[in-house]
């Protein structure tokens, strides 16, 4: 029996606490994973074989650039940003790439550059693997949905939720939600909720619940017109 002293938040309050939800739950995946994906790469050099001095001159020049990102997040911003990332991804070897990447995405959303965001998501989901892959398609796909391109990251995000670790397949869930629903491929949507109901413990789940019931009355709408 339900409590009837608890109280049901109101549908706009839910809808922005998940808005905020799902925001805050992509600002953590950037945040958890550019640094150790350089971090990793330098620990993958230094362990590999070869000549000692270059893997010390490599290692250093990766801690050089992860250095660097950091120096222009905080000194810059905006497309003043974008363009010092951009020269410094000219720059970087190889075991660096993805972390300049990974920023150059974050900047050119913030500074509301979705083409310069999409492309730098494209890059790095093409040079990373793991944990970081997914994130790029994650990030892809979020802009392309935003633009309009609803297939294409739908593609995407087909893919990326066959590859991805747990960690990332509640985000990759709603935004196949998201996407398939402004797609107007409702059933396809309430997959994508119902996947999130069941295999996550977020809090605000009562809006998850919503758009559930709401999308099964509209296809069921649907499918009594076309009946009729």
């Amino acid at each position: 029996m339900a409590d009837p002293t608890k109280k049901t938040a109101p549908p706009q309050a839910a809808h922005a606490a998940q808005a905020a939800e799902d925001l805050n739950l992509l600002a953590r995946l950037v945040r958890d994973y550019w640094k150790p994906a350089a971090i990793a790469a330098a620990v993958a050099l230094v362990a590999s074989g070869g000549v000692a001095a270059y893997q010390k001159y490599q290692a250093s020049r990766i801690a050089e650039v992860t250095e660097k990102i950091g120096r222009i997040a905080a000194e810059k911003s905006g497309a003043d940003r974008l363009a010092a990332l951009k020269a410094l991804l000219s720059e970087a070897p190889s075991g660096a790439r993805d972390g300049v990447l990974l920023d150059m995405a974050k900047a050119a959303q913030d500074a509301g550059d979705l083409p310069a965001a999409a492309l730098a998501w494209q890059d790095l989901s093409a040079s990373a693997d793991g944990a970081v892959r997914s994130l790029a398609e994650l990030g892809q796909a979020a802009i392309l949905t935003k633009t309009g391109d609803t297939a294409k990251a739908l593609q995407i995000l087909e893919k990326a939720r066959g590859t991805a670790s747990k960690p990332f397949l509640l985000a990759i869930d709603r935004q196949m939600a998201v996407t398939a629903e402004a797609a107007g491929d409702l059933k396809a949507a309430l997959s994508g909720y119902e996947r999130m109901k069941a295999e996550s413990s977020m809090q605000n789940m009562s809006y998850i619940d919503s758009k559930i019931e709401a999308l099964r009355a509209k296809i069921e709408a649907g499918e009594q017109k076309s009946n009729g």
